[in-house]
């Protein structure tokens, strides 16, 4: 097992060798195929307006929309199914380069026997590949699998770099596939591009490769010619008189960061503890630090490394369900690593173990390869849980239930961000109640969103002032709005006492009527995000979906927040038991029964119960 040395890259392929590649191709590929979901989902929204719609929303997302344009021509399933489909081919690529990188450094290890490298290689593989990062990004359009395998096309090419003669043509011409690699790497995803120039650059630089001078000046011309060309579409679309709207092109996806309402930072430690478990990180450390200290794998674990710096160095941004994470194709790198990783640590344990002289040392040299397939095959089972999303359907039923009731003409002011990009996709992509008027406050500064309300509706140019004034709506701008068209509202926490007056429940939203309503005005029946599909839907989804769960809960707690404000608490039980049965450990559940019940017995049920404050736990 021990004698005969590896095979080198340019041998040709065993038969198993062969066997290997095709199932880290398709494996990966097929079960992500079976997890996308045929309807819309939360996180995919934004990719898709900026995609399918041609919006200008922020930098990025170059190679992403040309994919989506294309597999949109398939007659093949619903156009958020296409769309993610995308992202599950580009895993399905990533996965073979994965397999590339890691028998390259499997095959320098010269005690590996071929068989052995070539295994290890696609445990690395599938490892990554059917881990819950790559698993969540691939399941959804918009993912960042396609960062993810720009930046590992990057690496591969800097090892052909690395493995050719300095002086040699074919390296000029990979030296400018590789610059030009790197600036669609930047176009799509700017930490991506950041994190396959420095990986690139230590791997050629550590293996004595660097670039000829007169070389560098047209390898950065090309590259950043290429970026040009990519972003091209930021700066063109807007420019359109047929455009459908202009978010802002300085909208970037770090400055949504503070539009979320379910954020959650963690730091990148503690991330990559949650993904992989200390057993992997351990394997990968011994990988990584025995790779280093040997010449024939130090320019790879170089380029390993300098994936992780980037990753760790970058600065951290909130993650939520709901909208896509700006770092996730960092992330899902850095997933590669420690499944490449671990593979070397445990081909070092094994050589280690082939080289003792002992009783039992080769069955132990099994069992250690046993147990790396055992974590592969954990991870891939922890994926399940948290990325299939093959039955989450409670997002189209949300959109059904919250754009198909409106009254004729209606206008939406919405507060939440991804709740804007939700009914901007259903409008755009599916045609749904093109006459409903989406005001979304907190991207009324960027852009020209606010110069494309005025001419569906003169009459929210006062709305508008006071948004741009002081922040907030006043009751005369939201009654002036409320004369000309149906209005339905998200409560805003800041709202007086004598706005909310004149609010009543109608479906998933507030109705603001012009005039201010008494108790007998507002009849209250059974909440449809309680008792009808899209609870449901919420409930029989076999992998949690925690983002329609959010969206959900947050409405009901607004709600119950109008209510017992208006006196009228008491009504609101029924929907107090449907937030605490989305989310058991909900903070806003128990204090604001306390708040209600103290009301009922102290005969103050029909004063004002104030809860709002509750609303930002």
């Amino acid at each position: 097992m021990t004698e005969s040395p590896a095979e080198t890259p340019q041998t040709a392929p065993a038969w198993y060798e062969r066997g290997l590649l095709w199932l880290v191709a398709t494996l990966p590929v097929a079960i992500t195929i079976w997890r996308l979901s045929g309807g819309a989902q939360w996180r995919g929204d934004l990719p898709a307006v900026r995609d399918q719609g041609l919006v200008a929303i922020h930098f990025g997302g170059t190679v992403s929309t040309a994919a989506v344009q294309l597999l949109g021509l398939l007659p093949l399933g619903s156009m958020p199914f296409r769309a993610a489909l995308a992202a599950a081919l580009a895993l399905g690529v990533a996965a073979v380069l994965v397999h590339r990188i890691a028998r390259t450094l499997l095959a320098r290890v010269v005690t590996l026997s071929a068989p052995l490298a070539a295994v290890l290689a696609a445990i690395a593989a599938l490892m990554a590949a059917l881990s819950p990062a790559w698993q969540r990004e691939a399941t959804v359009a918009g993912g960042a699998t396609i960062a993810l395998m720009l930046v590992l096309l990057a690496i591969d090419q800097a090892l052909t770099i690395a493995e050719l003669p300095a002086l040699a043509p074919a390296a000029t011409r990979r030296w400018l596939v590789l610059a030009a690699t790197v600036g669609l790497t930047t176009a799509e995803s700017v930490p991506a591009g950041l994190a396959a120039a420095t990986a690139a650059s230590a791997l050629t630089a550590t293996a004595g490769r660097l670039p000829r001078l007169r070389l560098v000046p047209w390898a950065i011309g090309l590259s950043l010619l290429v970026v040009a060309i990519g972003s091209a579409g930021l700066l063109l679309r807007p420019l359109s008189p047929g455009s459908w709207s202009d978010v802002g092109r300085a909208l970037s996806m770090a400055s949504l960061e503070t539009l979320q309402v379910d954020a959650v930072r963690k730091t990148t430690l503690l991330a990559w503890l949650d993904e992989v478990g200390a057993l992997t990180l351990a394997l990968a450390a011994i990988g990584l630090v025995r790779g280093a200290f040997r010449e024939r794998t130090r320019a790879i674990v170089a380029a390993l490394v300098a994936v992780l710096l980037c990753d760790l160095v970058y600065p951290s941004s909130a993650a939520t369900a709901l909208l896509p994470e700006p770092l996730a194709a960092l992330r899902c790198a850095s997933m590669m690593v420690f499944a490449t990783g671990a593979s070397a640590g445990v081909a070092e344990i094994v050589t280690f173990l082939m080289s003792l002289a002992i009783p039992m040392a080769r069955p132990a040299a099994v069992l250690t390869v046993a147990f790396h397939v055992t974590l592969a095959a954990v991870t891939s089972e922890d994926a399940a849980f948290a990325a299939d999303r093959s039955d989450h359907v409670a997002a189209e039923e949300w959109t059904d239930e919250a754009l198909e009731r409106l009254p004729r003409d209606a206008a939406l002011l919405v507060h939440a961000p991804e709740l804007a990009w939700r009914l901007w996709a259903a409008q755009m992509i599916r045609g749904q109640r093109p006459d409903v008027l989406v005001i979304p406050v907190p991207m009324l500064r960027h852009g020209r969103v606010t110069s494309n309300l005025l001419p569906s509706e003169p009459a929210v140019a006062q709305l508008l002032r006071d948004l741009a004034l002081t922040g907030q709506a006043s009751e005369y701008g939201l009654s002036l709005l409320a004369d000309a068209r149906p209005l339905l509202v998200e409560l805003d926490p800041r709202w007086d006492r004598r706005i909310v007056t004149h609010l009543t429940i109608e479906g998933p939203w507030l109705r603001y009527e012009p005039q201010v309503l008494g108790r007998s005005d507002r009849k209250i029946a059974a909440h449809v995000l309680v008792s009808g599909r899209v609870l449901a839907g919420i409930r029989e989804a076999v992998a949690e979906d925690r983002p329609s769960a959010t969206v959900v809960a947050k409405t009901l707690k607004e709600h119950v927040a109008t209510l017992s404000l208006l006196g009228m608490g008491d009504t609101a039980r029924p929907w107090l038991d449907g937030v605490e049965k989305l989310d058991p450990k909900d903070p806003f559940v128990v204090p604001a029964r306390l708040r209600i019940a103290y009301a009922v017995d102290h005969r103050r049920s029909r004063r004002s119960v104030e809860l709002r404050d509750l609303l930002a736990f």
